[in-house]
C-alpha cells in the first residue's frame, strides 16, 4: 500500500469524514490487545500523557492522560473485532486548546478483520470537525497507519518526530489522499 494513501479525509461545511484502512502483519488478536490496553496505547500514540483507563465494556469510559487528552465513553465494545467510543464527550470547555488543535468533540469507530492466519485490516473513521480533520487525518496516519504497524511487525515503534508534520502539509495540499 502506498504510504500516502492510508487516510482520507472527505466532507464539506463544519464535519469531516476521517478514514484510514491499513493492512497489518499481526493476527487480529494481537491487533486487539494494542488497541484498548493502556500500556500498548502510549507506546504508538503520540506524546503520551501520564494517567488514563479504559473500562474495557459498552459504557465504560475512556481517559487517556488526565481527561484532557480523551474524555469518552465506549459505544461499542465487541472483543476483537470493533470499538466505538466518543472522543472528549464530557469536555466543559469546547473551546479549550490542547497540544494540537481546539479540542472538540467526534465520534471514532474501529473495525479488524482478519485477511489471514498473519494480518488483520484495520479500518479507522472518525467524523470530525472541519477544524481539526487535516491534523486529525496525518496523526491518524502516522500514529495508527505507522507507529502501530512497526510496533506489531517489528515489536518497536520506528520513531520519526517529523513525520507528522510532514503528512500534516500534505493533507492540507491533498485532503483527499
Amino acid at each position: 500500500m502506498d504510504e500516502h494513501r492510508y487516510a482520507t479525509l472527505r466532507g464539506a461545511g463544519s464535519l469531516r469524514r476521517i478514514a484510514l484502512e491499513n493492512e497489518l502483519g499481526a493476527p487480529v488478536d494481537t491487533v486487539w490487545d494494542a488497541i484498548p490496553d493502556v500500556e500498548l496505547v502510549k507506546q504508538w500514540w503520540p506524546d503520551w500523557q501520564p494517567g488514563g483507563t479504559i473500562e474495557k465494556f459498552e459504557g465504560g469510559r475512556i481517559i487517556l492522560g488526565d481527561g484532557s487528552w480523551i474524555d469518552g465513553t465506549i459505544k461499542l465494545w465487541s472483543p476483537p473485532h470493533i470499538l466505538e467510543f466518543t472522543w472528549h464527550e464530557h469536555l466543559h470547555d469546547p473551546d479549550a486548546v490542547d497540544w494540537f488543535e481546539p479540542k472538540t468533540r467526534s465520534l471514532l469507530r474501529i473495525d479488524l478483520v482478519s485477511t489471514g492466519d498473519y494480518t488483520t485490516l484495520l479500518s479507522l473513521v472518525q467524523f470530525s470537525p472541519a477544524a481539526c480533520a487535516v491534523g486529525g487525518t496525518a496523526g491518524w496516519h502516522h500514529f495508527a497507519g505507522e507507529r502501530l504497524k512497526s510496533l506489531l511487525e517489528g515489536g518497536r515503534v520506528i520513531d520519526r518526530p517529523d513525520r507528522f508534520a510532514e503528512l500534516k502539509l500534505l493533507y492540507a495540499h491533498d485532503p483527499e489522499r
